[in-house]
C-alpha cells in the first residue's frame, strides 16, 4: 500500500489535502492591510478585507477533491460558488502547470490543474499549488499513481 503526502485514503477512495500554509499566509495578510486601513482612516477598506478574508477561509474548506479508482471518476469542487463536477478517467487529457511569477523573476505561485475532454469541450479542474515546481511534480506523480496512468505503458 502506498503512502501518499497529497492524499488520504479515506476506505476507497483518494481525498486531496488541502495546503494550509499558503492560504493561512495570505488570509493573515489580509487581516494585517485591514488593520493598517483601520488605522489610517479607511473603514470601508478594512472592512472589505476581512470579508474577503473570511471568504477565503471558507472557500478553504468548501475545496474538495475526490479520486474514487473503482469508478474510475475524478470528482472536484472549487469554491463554495461552485457546484462539485464529476469526470470520468477516459475523458483525461493530461496536467497543466502554471508558474505564476512576479515581475518576470520571482516565482510566487505554482499551480497544478487537471483536463478534460468532456463532449469536445475542454473543462479544467485545479488540483492544488505550491510554490515550487518539485512540489508540483510530487502531487502529478501521486495523482498519476492513483488513476494508474502509467501501468498500461510498458
Amino acid at each position: 500500500m502506498n503512502s501518499y503526502q497529497f492524499y488520504k485514503k479515506d476506505g476507497t477512495l483518494y481525498v486531496f489535502k488541502n495546503q494550509p500554509v499558503f492560504i493561512s499566509i495570505l488570509v493573515i495578510l489580509f487581516f494585517i492591510a485591514a488593520g493598517l486601513a483601520y488605522k489610517y482612516g479607511i473603514p470601508l477598506l478594512g472592512l472589505f478585507l476581512i470579508a474577503f478574508g473570511i471568504l477565503i477561509i471558507v472557500n478553504f474548506f468548501a475545496k474538495k477533491l475526490v479520486i474514487d479508482p473503482q469508478r474510475r471518476t475524478i470528482t472536484g469542487k472549487h469554491s463554495i460558488f461552485v457546484p462539485a463536477k464529476t469526470y470520468s478517467f477516459q475523458d483525461f487529457t493530461g496536467f497543466q502547470i502554471l508558474v505564476m511569477r512576479y515581475m518576470g523573476l520571482i516565482r510566487t505561485n505554482v499551480i497544478l490543474s487537471i483536463h478534460f475532454n468532456v463532449n469536445g469541450k475542454n473543462e479544467k479542474l485545479t488540483i492544488g499549488q505550491s510554490l515550487t515546481r518539485k512540489g508540483i511534480q510530487k502531487m502529478v506523480n501521486e495523482t498519476e499513481d492513483i488513476m494508474r496512468l502509467n501501468e498500461n505503458i510498458r
